[in-house]
């Protein structure tokens, strides 16, 4: 099962962590798993170009996070929810699609922790 976190603070999405694999078919035939990481690829790509500024992000096999990058701009901030909103509803649309093999969970962040 791939696994995406969703780390928020209030309604804001700050960053994600997406593991695991889904096990829907073979490895490289799976296209559960290929529609997740290309989904993922593809928002962590547009908010480099749209913000200007890498954020932090951690790949390894079955694994992937990304937080966004500290003092944004109001503009960037809100660019930065749209993007990753559109994460949250690709996830949700693979989940609704294959609910075997997506798991969504909101982490909420206080006082700078996670709860």
């Amino acid at each position: 099962m791939i696994r995406l976190q969703l780390v928020k603070s209030g309604k804001d999405i700050e960053g994600f962590q997406i593991s695991g694999h889904a096990g829907y078919a073979p490895h490289g035939q799976d296209i559960v798993c290929a529609a997740a990481s290309f989904l993922a690829i593809t928002v962590i790509n547009s908010l480099e170009l749209q913000l200007g500024a890498e954020g932090r992000v951690k790949s390894e096999d079955g694994y992937l996070s990304y937080q966004l990058p500290e003092a944004l701009t109001q503009e960037q901030w809100h660019t930065a929810q749209i993007i990753l909103q559109t994460l949250a509803t690709g996830f949700q649309n693979l989940k609704e699609e294959y609910p075997k093999y997506i798991s969504i969970q909101n982490v909420r962040i206080k006082g700078g922790a996670l709860e």
